[in-house]
């Protein structure tokens, strides 16, 4: 990928490696984005948001849906919200938590799982054949480093948010 040797704001230094990184960052999300609508629009299936719900109760299993925002950064109604329309489709279950009755747990149903798994094997198929020439090291290595740099830019937004003109 060539960039420009322009600065993108004038008077304004151009680091070049942030910037390639940051339109290879970019690229990969318009990537997937695309082969998330094409997989998750086809059948009348789950949005992006609701996909991102179930992995998360895939992967950390039974929780309240306010743990469930925090964990993708969103206000616990937009959560509230997916959870009523997931288990109304019979995606996720709802019980008490036992600990505070005002608050509800959240679980994975069997056909929430499924159509989880479905989804996420048609991904990996077709990432495969994407990336044929690559062995699982060097995607392990490109995962490892895609991973880092997740966290990272996560953690500066973290100093970012709590102060926005200091990083304080």
């Amino acid at each position: 990928m060539q960039l420009a040797q322009q600065p993108l704001v004038p008077g304004v230094e151009r680091d070049a490696a942030a910037q390639e990184l940051l339109e290879g960052v970019s690229s990969l999300v318009r990537a997937v984005r695309c082969i998330e609508h094409r997989h998750l629009t086809g059948d009348g299936g789950l949005r992006r948001s609701d996909a991102s719900v179930l992995k998360v109760l895939m992967k950390d299993g039974e929780q309240r849906g306010g743990e469930i925002a925090a964990k993708l950064g969103v206000d616990a109604s937009v959560v509230s919200r997916q959870l009523t329309a997931l288990e109304a489709d019979g995606l996720v279950s709802r019980r008490p938590d036992p600990a505070d009755a005002r608050v509800g747990l959240v679980s994975l149903s069997s056909q929430g799982k499924a159509q989880l798994e479905a989804l996420y094997s048609s991904y990996t198929r077709q990432l495969r054949t994407a990336l044929a020439d690559l062995d699982d090291d060097a995607m392990t290595a490109a995962a490892a480093t895609m991973q880092r740099v997740a966290g990272a830019i996560i953690e500066a937004n973290k100093v970012v948010r709590r102060n926005p003109k200091t990083g304080d």
